[in-house]
């Protein structure tokens, strides 16, 4: 039952991710950074299910302790550290984020239109499963889930080509430092 929580959990953020996405793309002055805002929120998910686990696992450590001690001395310890750990975990989860947001848009900056095109392709397709996933448990909730079967492929497809056709958007302008490509390479023209 929990891998199915935390499967929800990072379900939730994939579709978080996909949303910021599509609003990112929507409005043209953010389009260039629309992979790496829906990379940060897709990061999410994940780092809340290590979180949850290390939280259960503190717990079980912390009635081990008391058991095995007989110190009552454990017994407000898990009240007391609660909100300094959510405190801890949330700021570490921006900072992880964040660096991995970052570390994505320098590298996507640095490689050629070609290799970019193929990228958005297949990172678009999986924006697109996770909408389809979504329509899907709408569909299940409708009791017409096997439309989704049609649905899932043809949003996965539809995104991908749309990854693939309008990459080019999906850039800012050409790194000007530490780059190993030319501007000819970045805008495809070579």
């Amino acid at each position: 039952m929990i891998f199915i929580l935390f499967a929800l959990i990072i379900f939730a953020f994939l579709f978080l991710g996909a949303v910021v996405f599509v609003v990112c793309v929507i409005l043209p002055p953010t389009r260039g950074y629309a992979l790496s805002a829906a990379l940060w929120w897709a990061v999410w998910g994940p780092c809340v299910v290590g979180l949850l686990t290390l939280a259960g696992l503190g717990l079980i450590g912390t009635a081990i302790a008391k058991e095995h001690t007989h110190l009552q001395q454990f017994e407000h310890l898990p009240s007391a550290i609660g909100p300094t750990y959510a405190i801890v975990g949330v700021i570490g989860t921006i900072a992880i984020a964040s660096l991995l947001a970052w570390l994505h848009q320098l590298l996507i900056h640095r490689m050629t239109f070609f290799l970019f095109r193929i990228y958005a392709c297949i990172v678009l397709a999986g924006i697109g499963s996770v909408w389809g996933w979504a329509f899907n448990f709408w569909l299940l909730g409708k009791g017409l889930f096997p439309l989704g079967f049609v649905v899932l492929p043809l949003l996965c497809l539809t995104f991908g080509y749309v990854g693939f056709r309008y990459a080019r958007q999906l850039r800012c302008s050409a790194p000007q430092n530490l780059t190993w490509i030319t501007p000819e390479e970045f805008e495809g023209n070579v």
